[in-house]
């Protein structure tokens, strides 16, 4: 192995491409334990779940608890997201789905199986793209095949089909800081999509977006999730692109972070990215807004 694949392998592993760790309304029903356990608020058995889970840090001497027994969970074929005021725990929890780090309480299990604590198991997209600045659009996405356990070749060969398919085959041999962002986060989405894993959890993918390719990305993955339909765990501050793309809506409070509802999204699919101009879709968002609004009613 060549001393720019060891070092490409290294932060693969680590999760990221620069060697660090990543961070998987009145009127609506309230979640139940049991259904949360065993996946009875409609569809099958859970691919991934949280049972339970709570984590506490030590910040500058004092005790900061971040989850607090949170339950939630994703279906095979399912789009699901969180959303949940700064500071609430979105990410940490991604970390303990990952196996970054363990939790204090509680259990996270795919496919039945627990899995906590263990890595490599879930497909994931940080908040930024990460694209290795060394190597190639189609080197990035090969190499994270590779150490997926895909053969090399069979890897390269997949990258640049799935280019093709994306409509970004003549950017194949383009390194990162040739493309635009709007263009790196598909990139990044694609090797997430491509790595051979159960479920795909997104962490705000589009933050660093400005307005106008966000709207872009979010109506670009639209048309790939429908097209794949992976199990996908996606984390977000806006409550129009939770509702947009999902299927389900876990809503978090203030930490220490709880589920205060979990709310189907009662739009048909395919959707369509105009859709934020419907009646249910504004009566969905004012429903989300409200709840949020009590629960930093109570955290003052």
């Amino acid at each position: 192995m060549t001393e720019r694949e060891d070092r490409t392998e290294h932060a693969l592993r680590m999760g990221h491409a620069d060697g660090t760790e990543p961070p998987g309304a009145a009127n609506l029903a309230e979640q139940t334990d049991a259904a949360a356990r065993t996946g009875e608020t409609g569809g099958g058995a859970w691919l991934l779940e949280t049972v339970a889970v709570s984590k506490r840090y030590v910040r500058d001497g004092r005790p900061l608890h971040v989850l607090d027994r949170v339950t939630l969970g994703v279906r095979e074929g399912e789009f699901v997201s969180i959303v949940g005021p700064s500071g609430s725990g979105k990410s940490t929890l991604f970390r303990l789905i990952g196996g970054v780090e363990r939790p204090d309480e509680g259990r996270i299990r795919i496919a039945g199986r627990d899995v906590t604590g263990r890595r490599g198991l879930i497909s994931y997209m940080p908040q930024q793209p990460s694209l290795f600045p060394w190597l190639t659009v189609r080197q990035n996405i090969a190499s994270a095949l590779a150490i997926a356990g895909i053969d090399r070749k069979k890897a390269a060969a997949l990258a640049t089909e799935w280019l093709e398919r994306i409509g970004m085959g003549d950017t194949a041999g383009a390194y990162p800081d040739e493309l635009s962002g709007g263009m790196k986060q598909r990139v990044s989405f694609l090797r997430a999509l491509l790595v051979p894993r159960d479920v795909m959890c997104l962490d705000e993918p589009f933050a660093a977006l400005d307005a106008l390719t966000r709207t872009r990305m979010q109506a670009w993955l639209l048309k790939q999730w429908e097209a794949h339909r992976r199990a996908v765990l996606l984390v977000t501050h806006s409550i129009e692109e939770a509702i947009l793309l999902s299927d389900r809506i876990y809503v978090l409070g203030g930490a220490p972070a709880t589920v205060l509802r979990e709310i189907p999204v009662p739009l048909p699919r395919p959707r369509r990215p105009d859709m934020w101009n419907e009646p249910a879709f504004g009566r969905l968002r004012e429903d989300i807004l409200t709840l949020l609004g009590r629960s930093g009613e109570r955290d003052d």
